[in-house]
């Protein structure tokens, strides 16, 4: 099946690599200093018979850089990648906010920063350039994880942060479709319109069909935005870069009417094209797959491993997607690096490669830190500011809030540590108190993973609404569509109760403490050494102000519980009867009793995956969600929204002041009370 602009590239059931025909473009800049780490002025002079390819959803294309001549490898030759990953949004140094001074050096513990990292990667291009070809790479999840991303279909200011920072491609990580394809389509264009937008290279996702959603992805495929395969001839080499979102990553995808083909599959056809049509000297797999350890601890496996494994003529992965600072790359094949720099623009990698008779040799690897010693670049700095209004406007305002907006005090560090469980309650206590005052539910429940980040006291311990918001940044509305995942609530027995904690409590060893579950309104009692979903011995209902009460745990008693949390976290919890196959049983109920019509076989178990997780469209019954009626207007109540709501209701100790977030014993009180 296909349609105008799009090539898939299964030679199985997409149709035959052959018939693949592309675009030229040639850079109309005479400076060949400005093909990478400066701007890239691009025009179609040269289009084939065919303007658009049928099949996948992105097209072909070569930049021909200026004075540069194709030419095989001959001798000894040295090329420089540096490359991110999961940049996630984080256009301001992590932790807190207020502290960010990107300017001066020396004076905060920030980590990352999009001026910073512009200035580092100008840095080492040009100390790198002299010796050899340098390309700048970036592996997806661009955008959301933060008020940015919240409003990135307005600004598409990710892309647009990205080329102007000299970024040669990127591809397309599972957050970039958290809106939807349209969503994603929205985003891009508007990059794309406003003059600054970096080739996008997505191999094995599929624009295939006539939904509405996907027609503004597939005219930027047509228009070359989006691409199947790119290749840049600089310095003599000639690099073919393809881009794969992994099978891990693909499962929580917001993919809707788009599909993603076997990655494995297409990386074969890929690496045959460019090595038989495109005449390359080396390919550069931009891999958002992740990788994992093994039983020894070390990184051997993952998707980002496995396609190395699978597809030799592969030369290099730049992986993503399992937020991994890998401090030196993992070799394939006896010769394919796989790297990854860890997340959110902490670092910024460094790959050199020699190739001599053939033989392609790592001679170095390295992750810079981007942190304070690194004065920033003003003009990146000031395009992030001009975002700012935006945002406010976009994702706070009709709720209140600003991006800017100090909202409270933390006398110190508020970890989301995932295995330390006594150090990480104080956030997760008082989130989850959020959810719960929220929706005046018994309670309220979350996993350590669904919290995508702590808060840092940092100097001066202000709290913005820029920092509390990336607490619970991900997701979008089911009764309206602005930023943030909405919470929902139902009813359960104590002995449903039971069953949902039994699930959460599963650990997987590679994904240690990210399931766990945290409460509001509720203590619970576990002990490890007893059998598989028989872990928990006792639950209590209250809180330290009202005092606890036991619940019945055994399904005697039908007494119901109402129960608030995250829209993800509930998507994971109505379908536990099919992840354990009946042996948790449990139906969520609305407070009549009435069961909620929900649609849980799209659901995977979430346990094999990283923390970026969302719930599928279209699988949300509405009337579990917890909305408000403000100036006639009904909103649903967003996670972010309740943690802020909270934390503005706290006591204010000095006149003018600001609420101090609770960090002492009360506030630190366990409520998993491990036995055993």
């Amino acid at each position: 099946m296909s349609t105008p602009g799009i090539h898939n590239a299964s030679t199985k059931s997409q149709g035959p690599v052959k018939d693949i025909e592309d675009k030229t473009v040639k850079t109309a800049d005479d400076n060949p200093a400005a093909t990478s780490g400066g701007k890239i002025t691009t025009s179609c002079e040269t289009l084939s018979r065919r303007e658009v390819l049928a099949g996948l959803g992105a097209v072909g294309a070569t930049m021909l850089l200026p004075g540069v001549l194709s030419a095989a490898l001959d001798g000894k030759t040295t090329f420089t990648i540096l490359h991110t990953n999961d940049l996630h949004s984080n256009f301001i140094g992590l932790g807190p906010a207020s502290d960010y001074t990107p300017f001066s050096t020396g004076d905060d513990k920030t980590l990352g920063g999009y001026a910073r990292l512009a200035a580092l990667i100008r840095q080492r291009k040009e100390a790198r350039q002299g010796l050899g070809p340098v390309l700048i790479l970036d592996d997806g999840d661009y955008s959301m994880g933060t008020a940015f991303g919240g409003a990135t279909r307005e600004t598409g200011a990710e892309l647009q942060l990205l080329s102007r920072m000299g970024y040669d491609a990127t591809t397309l990580g599972n957050h970039e479709f958290d809106f939807g394809p349209d969503g994603l389509g929205q985003s891009i264009g508007v990059a794309a319109k406003a003059g600054h937008v970096l080739p996008i290279v997505a191999s094995n996702t599929n624009f295939d069909g006539k939904d509405a959603t996907l027609a503004d992805l597939q005219r930027l495929a047509n228009d070359g935005v989006i691409r199947r395969y790119l290749v840049i001839e600089r310095g003599g080499v000639r690099f073919g870069i393809i881009g794969l979102l992994g099978k891990e990553a693909g499962v929580y995808t917001q993919g809707g009417a788009a599909s993603f083909p076997d990655a494995i599959e297409i990386a074969k056809d890929m690496v045959n094209v460019l090595h038989e049509k495109e005449k390359v000297d080396m390919v550069i797999c931009l891999s958002h797959g992740g990788v994992a350890r093994g039983k020894d601890g070390k990184f051997t496996g993952g998707d980002d491993v496995r396609v190395a494994e699978a597809v030799p003529g592969i030369d290099v992965v730049i992986g993503g997607h399992s937020h991994t600072a890998l401090q030196e790359a993992i070799i394939v094949n006896g010769r394919t690096p796989v790297v990854q720099a860890g997340k959110y623009g902490q670092n910024l990698g460094e790959l050199v490669i020699t190739v001599d008779g053939g033989k392609l040799t790592v001679e170095s690897y390295q992750l810079h830190p981007i942190d304070d010693t690194i004065a920033g670049d003003r003009a990146i700095a000031d395009e992030i500011d001009g975002y700012k209004k935006t945002v406010t406007r976009v994702v706070f305002a009709a709720r209140g809030y600003s991006i800017d907006q100090p909202l409270a005090v933390a006398p110190r560090d508020l970890p989301n540590t995932f295995t330390d469980i006594a150090a990480s309650a104080p956030l997760a206590n008082l989130v989850t108190d959020s959810f719960r005052k929220a929706t005046n539910a018994h309670i309220a429940m979350t996993a350590n993973a669904l919290m995508r980040a702590g808060l840092t006291r940092g100097n001066s311990g202000v709290q913005t609404v820029y920092d509390v918001f990336a607490v619970a940044p991900l997701g979008a509305g089911i009764v309206d569509t602005t930023a943030g995942s909405a919470l929902v609530t139902a009813y359960f027995t104590g002995q449903e109760l039971k069953h949902v904690l039994e699930f959460f409590l599963v650990d997987d060893p590679s994904h240690p403490g990210e399931t766990f579950p945290r409460t509001s309104g509720m203590r619970f009692r576990y002990d490890t050494s007893r059998p598989k979903f028989d872990v928990v011995t006792a639950i209590e209902i209250g809180d330290l102000d009202h005092g606890y009460r036991a619940v019945d745990i055994t399904g005697k008693d039908e007494r119901l519980y109402s129960l608030t949390c995250p829209l993800m976290f509930g998507k994971f919890v109505v379908a536990i009867p099919n992840f354990t196959k009946g042996k948790l049983a449990l139906v969520p109920k609305n407070k009549e009793g009435q069961p909620f019509k929900e649609k849980t076989e799209l659901l995977n178990d979430p346990r094999g995956d990283t923390p970026d997780l969302l719930r599928p469209p279209g699988t949300v019954d509405k009337s579990s969600v917890d909305t408000m009626t403000e100036g006639g207007v009904v909103r649903e109540i967003k996670e972010w929204q309740s943690i802020m709501d909270y934390i503005r209701s706290l006591p204010v100790k000095t006149k003018g002041g600001l609420p101090m977030i609770p960090v002492d014993e009360r506030a630190s009180e366990a409520r998993a009370i491990k036995v055993g």
